[in-house]
């Protein structure tokens, strides 16, 4: 099979394009011919050996964990079901191994490939309204967003959400959620003008440009002094201090990244005094993961992509996600 893998940690230089041998069915795996597969800001982490990546990665090693494809094998062990041979699938990249859970793509060979086996239970059906493309955008953006906004953070219509990093995969997912899923007040953090204006197009209410204006300011201006009920951040450090002040009474933070630093620090008398909620999450499971695929059919949530590439072009995707001025998701078509 062709597959884009690398040798060793570095730059987005050391992605190679080339043959890789094929994957081997076991027993309880499922054998996927791979359509589309999204870039995540884990596969950066994991070509340059940084964030939780593996001390004993085993190279080559192929990169990519949100996929899609057709099943084109099953093993001996998998019960008949849903799954079957010729059954459109997506892929959730969590594997829930024990003792402990891993990521396709990081843990173990990825889907920035032709071919790929993977346990029976980490597939879901695609409906047919959804195009690989589209599909393979979702779990890693969609899953945390939809445990925040909805099982963990239980955001109402009445109530105002703050997402910081509007532009990512998370945050284009996040605005969807809380304004066509919850039906709630959005107002998006990014880095720029026209970064902004496509969070508007997409449906937020308000935009705050945190590299020109003063982010707790501007919160409390556009609620009035009250704060926001819930935050979404996937970037950690840099306004956590600052999102956590913001925060109403009552108020809800929801982590599922680290991007801008891993340590801060918390005002306690604040946190009984106003009675808030700090969670982390990380990815979801399938019973959520099927609930998005229903609201992505009826077209109420989608994945914005930024580009689609071919298999061969991984290095140059790799490339202008490290320059943070894409809107959305790179998809790499296969």
């Amino acid at each position: 099979m062709k597959a884009t893998y690398i040798e060793e940690h570095g730059d987005p230089s050391v992605l190679k394009f080339g043959d890789f041998p094929d994957p081997k069915l076991g027993p309880k795996d499922v054998l996927v011919r791979i359509f589309a597969s999204s870039v995540n800001r884990l596969d950066i982490y994991t070509r340059t050996g940084v964030r939780g990546t593996p001390k004993t990665i085993e190279f080559p090693h192929i990169l990519g964990g949100d996929s899609a494809g057709e099943v084109l094998d099953i093993g001996s062990d998998v019960e008949a079901g849903v799954i079957r041979v010729g059954s459109r699938v997506l892929i959730n990249p969590l594997l829930r191994l024990n003792p402990t859970p891993q990521m396709l793509g990081t843990h173990r060979k990825g889907s920035n490939a032709e071919l790929i086996a993977i346990p029976f239970e980490n597939l879901v059906p695609i409906p047919d309204e959804i195009s690989y493309e589209n599909a393979a955008c979702i779990p890693t953006v969609f899953l945390p967003v939809w445990d925040i906004v909805k099982t963990k953070g239980q955001l109402r219509p009445e109530e105002t959400a703050l997402v910081m990093s509007g532009s990512s995969g998370v945050g284009t997912a996040a605005i969807q959620v809380i304004k066509n899923v919850v039906g709630a007040k959005c107002i998006v953090a990014t880095s720029s003008e026209n970064k902004a204006a496509q969070a508007i197009n997409l449906g937020a209410d308000f935009t705050i440009n945190y590299e020109k204006e003063e982010l707790g300011k501007s919160i409390s201006e556009l609620t009035e002094g009250k704060g926001v009920d819930l935050v979404l951040d996937p970037t950690g450090a840099r306004f956590f201090e600052t999102l956590y002040d913001s925060l109403s009474v009552n108020g809800r933070y929801g982590i599922c990244g680290v991007t801008s630093g891993y340590e801060s620090t918390i005002h306690l008398g604040k946190l009984f005094s106003k009675r808030l909620e700090i969670f982390g999450v990380f990815m979801g499971n399938n019973a959520s993961l099927l609930e998005i695929l229903e609201f992505a059919k009826l077209g109420a949530i989608k994945s914005i992509i930024h580009r689609v590439l071919h298999l061969h072009e991984a290095q140059f995707a790799h490339e202008e996600m490290e320059k943070s001025l894409h809107f959305g998701k790179f998809v790499i078509k296969i």
